[in-house]
């Protein structure tokens, strides 16, 4: 059992402001609230692990860009900010999984169902308000994790082989790679904001 919980997964993060604004929002609004209310009810430690994996994973892509290495642009004058391989537990991304599940259900619970042990209305009356809907926040989550447990394609095939490439030192892109590098640019900030990525093209 042990040894399954230390299994990891490399995966291809890009963390850059965009991000770490959508972890902010997730951790401060939405996980540490509901680990302070719910964290200690029967069969409910879901919450608080949920908070302390969330942080970890925080601290394990903050390591990762201060580790390096620094991917470049074809030029050599622009970094591609926070584009890095990082080494995740698996256990860590699957507890945050069944907790995005847990809350999705709590949310589309209907009101009238038995609820003994307080936690649907705990949930729903520590992150609905007019500012923050608990909706937005659950989905904030669901942001976080696609981005975090992002699914492999052709371009981050070719920019995840360019890094390793590197062995540790900077890595200067080639123009085709640096093409890979734009159309991920344009899928992350989809999934992120749902708006024009044009700032991850004007350097």
């Amino acid at each position: 059992m042990e040894q399954q919980e230390q299994r990891t997964s490399v995966r291809l993060v890009v963390v850059d402001p965009d991000l770490e604004a959508q972890c902010d929002r997730v951790e401060e609004h939405l996980l540490a609230p509901l680990a302070e209310s719910v964290g200690g009810a029967s069969g409910h430690a879901l919450f608080a692990d949920g908070l302390a994996v969330f942080t970890r994973v925080r601290e394990m892509l903050t390591d990762a860009v201060a580790r390096g290495p620094k991917v470049w642009s074809p030029n050599g004058r622009w970094e591609h900010e926070g584009l890095r391989i990082v080494e995740l537990p698996t256990g860590d991304t699957d507890l945050l999984y069944a907790l995005l599940r847990e809350l999705s259900g709590l949310l589309v619970a209907p009101p009238d169902l038995p609820d003994p042990s307080g936690v649907v209305a705990t949930v729903r009356g520590t992150v609905l308000t007019p500012e923050k809907t608990a909706v937005g926040l659950v989905g904030a989550l669901a942001r976080v994790l696609s981005l975090v447990d992002l699914t492999p394609d052709a371009d981050t095939a070719t920019l995840f082989a360019a890094i390793e490439a590197g062995g540790g030192e900077d890595v200067r892109l080639s123009y085709a790679q640096d093409e890979a590098w734009q159309r991920l640019a344009h899928r992350l900030t989809m999934l992120l904001t749902e708006s024009a990525p044009l700032h991850r093209f004007l350097y």
